[in-house]
């Protein structure tokens, strides 16, 4: 994704020096990150600054170091989750956009099947708990606007497909099962009603459509794009 958004940036600027701050506290991510760039030609007005940390712990490198560096652009995808004052780090990030610069955020969305298990099951699945919270772009784009910032939010359909998760026996189905709820050996460890309450709601309208014979979980996100 990011390599994939910087070839844009070329194209449209390849005249231009571009400095990617690369911020994820997964040594496993930008370990692959870096393989993906050493193997990637066509990159020599990129310069990479690598920093194994989450965006909290960047923020708070920065403020301790006063730096009042700006970018041109800012994306926290799949990110938000893990933030505790999202207000205030979306006002610290937006304080170091440059001028016509753009933020890109990315989540679920408020319509996808993730957000209805954890609106009607959140209290009874681990989908929330001091690291991570469960979040929409719609929430997102209210916190936005309620700050007084100009933004843009777009739909991005995506479905999964989870026919196996109801094959009894089915290791990948257990797996997916586990994904969806956010829960380790779901099958095994959740409570038979509520597993069968779940199951069923899984696999209805609020969660899932049916086509040939197939189960498509909603996993929809949205994308907000601020433009100060």
């Amino acid at each position: 994704m990011d390599l994939h958004m910087l070839r844009k940036i070329q194209e449209k600027h390849p005249e231009v020096h571009i400095m990617n701050d690369v911020v994820d506290p997964s040594s496993d991510h930008i370990g692959k990150y870096k393989e993906l760039v050493s193997k990637s030609q066509n990159l020599e007005n990129v310069s990479f600054n690598w920093n194994q940390m989450s965006s909290q712990e960047y923020e708070q490198q920065m403020k301790e170091k006063n730096d009042n560096k700006k970018w041109d652009f800012i994306h926290m995808i799949q990110v938000l989750y893990y933030i505790q004052n999202l207000e205030e780090t979306l006002t610290f990030f937006l304080k170091h956009l440059e001028q016509n610069g753009r933020m890109l955020l990315i989540l679920i969305s408020g319509n996808s099947g993730w957000a209805s298990i954890d609106k009607k099951y959140g209290t009874c699945l681990p989908l929330h708990n001091d690291t991570c919270a469960v979040i929409s772009s719609h929430f997102i784009k209210d916190i936005i606007q309620k700050m007084g910032i100009k933004c843009q939010h777009y739909d991005l359909p995506s479905v999964i497909d989870i026919t196996t998760c109801f094959k009894d026996g089915s290791e990948e189905g257990s797996l997916l099962l586990d994904f969806v709820t956010q829960t380790l050996n779901f099958s095994k460890s959740a409570p038979p009603s509520l597993k069968a309450e779940i199951m069923k709601y899984l696999r209805g309208p609020e969660c899932s459509t049916v086509k040939d014979e197939k189960i498509m979980f909603n996993n929809n996100s949205g994308a907000v794009v601020i433009e100060p």
